[in-house]
This record gives C-alpha cells, structure tokens and sequence, in this order.
C-alpha cells in the first residue's frame, strides 16, 4: 500500500504578520480546479478570483478583465469545476516558498518576474527557501 502525502501549508506559506490581517476568503470563479499555490487575480466585473492571468506587454490592443493583476496566493485547493466555491488567500504581509507557487501554463521567465513584483506590492515574497 502506499500512502501520499498531500502538500501542508507549511510548505508554501513561511510568514504572515497575522492570519486575519493577511487572509482574505474569496469567491472562485466556476470553471477551474486551482490547487493551493495558485496566484489568482480578481475579475474587475464580477469580483470573482482566476488564475492570474497572462497579458503580452507588445499588445497595445490586449483587453484586460483585471485578472492580470496578481491579487494573492491561494492557501487551499479549490474545486470550482462546476460551481463557484469560496476559498482562501494569502493577500497581504507573507513570505512563501516560490517552488510551491503556481504561474499560468505557458508563462515566460519575464513574466513570472512581473507576477512576483506584483505580489511584492502588495508584500507577499517569495524565497527560494524559506
């Protein structure tokens, strides 16, 4: 028999100044199965959270729906395949781990670079090792 192991928390989320300053519950669109890790960002329309979302800085036509804007790091998996679901952010003040973080498919060093600045702005860093 073997037996697996899930991810902790622990293995993502190293700091945070205080749990009910830095976590936020948050409405996860339908549509997605995001595991915790997973940078998210809010839909201006909506206020429903995605994955962050990738946005080609040569496109001066690119439409954006704010989702692009790296809002937190989801600190639970959610299941939001066939409903919303509510979930859990980091979204302010933290240190986690940038092995465990998620990135979109596809997404280039450069703009990995971009998603961590914008996730610093609003104090979440990330370390090698923590």
């Amino acid at each position: 028999m073997n037996i697996e192991e899930k991810d902790r928390l622990l293995s993502l989320l190293k700091y945070e100044a205080e749990k009910n300053y830095c976590r936020e519950v948050v409405t996860i669109a339908q549509g997605q199965n995001l595991k915790m890790g997973t940078i998210v960002g809010e839909k201006t329309a909506d206020g429903m959270y995605k994955q962050v979302s990738l946005v080609d800085p040569t496109d001066e036509e690119a439409t954006t729906d704010g989702t692009e804007i790296p809002i937190g790091v989801l600190l639970q998996d959610v299941d939001a395949s066939t409903a919303a679901q509510q979930g859990l952010i980091v979204a302010r003040d933290a240190i986690v781990v940038e092995s465990q973080l998620i990135f979109p498919e596809g997404a280039t060093a450069d703009q990995k670079k971009a998603i961590k600045k914008g996730l610093e702005a609003r104090g979440i860093v990330s370390r090698i090792a923590a």
